[in-house]
């Protein structure tokens, strides 16, 4: 399996650690990107203007990071915020098949962004694949919790 250090040009754009909060804190620094198994999937999002864009996406596992920071158990969603406090959470059976991208089509996402990370996962709409994802966080969200109650989208 390869690492996501295997591109290092992607690896070094990540300028500032994402936050990775479980049972325990873990911050996504380069050093440690370089050591977690990398993924490419091929995600199709839809954006709310109906325009739909397929990508393949390279980055580390959202379920690797999870690991990292000790998921609870009763986690029931993933709370994906953006460096500019875009918020969105998404449900963790959803959210583990996703990344935290850093390379789409083969091209470090830096290259192209004023960004260098994105959330992607299959099945999420285009306003929860998170840009500049700075803080992944689990919750456990009580039976009858709506999870837009804890988004902010612009």
């Amino acid at each position: 399996m390869a690492t996501a250090g295997d591109d290092v040009d992607a690896v070094s754009s990540l300028a500032e650690p994402v936050t990775v909060v479980g049972d325990e804190r873990v911050s996504l620094t380069p050093d440690l990107v370089r050591t977690l198994p990398s993924t490419a999937r091929t995600v199709t999002t839809a954006c709310a203007s109906g325009v739909r864009h397929t990508a393949t996406w390279t980055g580390v596992p959202v379920d690797a990071v999870l690991s990292l920071a000790d998921a609870p158990g009763e986690t029931t969603h993933l709370l994906v915020e953006s460096t500019d406090g875009y918020r969105s959470c998404v449900d963790v059976a959803t959210a583990l098949e996703g990344l935290v991208a850093l390379v789409r089509d083969g091209t470090p996402i830096a290259d192209d962004h004023p960004y260098a990370t994105r959330f992607v996962a299959p099945g999420i709409d285009g306003a929860r694949a998170v840009k500049a994802v700075a803080r992944l966080e689990t919750r456990r969200l009580a039976a009858g919790t709506d999870p837009e109650t804890l988004e902010r989208h612009r």
